[in-house]
């Protein structure tokens, strides 16, 4: 089965003039093409190769030896390339830009901001990002501790809990509902100081 928004090892199971076609088996007969211009040099039927599969500009499921910088079940800080009437694209290291459909935006991006996403699966199955959801999907496993200096991107704001922040962009943080953060935005980089690291590894910063 092939995985959609993920890395897997697959064979190549034919060569055609346009790229190779790969499968789990060496003889499968459910494939997906590697484009010809990124076959690696002496590349042969029977190898395995490890891709990432995505889809398309005409919606087909293809494959990549390029490492894209977003996969399922991850963040990411990617670079708005462009906006447009439905949503925003964004560069996340592949040919075709990655879709930010505006239901899934948390502010108003522009071309040249930096965003915080996930990526997901449509209901038209096409990977999409989306800069909600991500409180689940940071690191726990920080290595700071009380009284350390860091860096952190405000993601969220909850009336209940307080600001969410991702500090260095990977580890899950708060500052607290009774601090004041109405001079904050999403996407704000801040200064912060860690107050506490709670016993799952989420950091409380001021």
């Amino acid at each position: 089965m092939f995985h959609l928004g993920e890395s897997q090892e697959l064979y190549v199971v034919k060569e055609v003039g346009f790229g190779i076609y790969l499968g789990e088996e060496e003889n499968a007969t459910e494939k997906v093409l590697l484009p010809k211009k990124e076959v690696p040099e002496g590349i042969k039927a029977g190898d395995i190769l490890e891709v990432f599969l995505y889809k398309d500009s005409q919606d087909r499921l293809i494959a990549t030896t390029r490492t894209p910088k977003v996969r399922l079940g991850e963040t990411a800080v990617l670079r708005v390339a462009d906006t447009g009437k439905i949503g925003a694209f964004l560069d996340w290291g592949l040919e075709k830009d990655l879709f930010l459909p505006y239901k899934e935006m948390t502010r108003k991006v522009n071309a040249g901001d930096e965003v915080m996403v996930t990526l997901y699966i449509d209901k038209s199955r096409r990977l999409c990002a989306s800069m909600k959801n991500l409180y689940d999907l940071l690191s726990k496993d920080s290595p700071y501790k009380a009284g350390d200096e860091v860096e952190a991107r405000i993601y969220e704001f909850s009336d209940n809990f307080g600001t969410f922040a991702a500090v260095d962009d990977k580890y899950s943080a708060m500052i607290s509902r009774h601090e004041d953060s109405s001079h904050l935005r999403i996407g704000d980089v801040i200064a912060a100081r860690v107050v506490n690291v709670k016993p799952d590894g989420k950091l409380d910063i001021t």
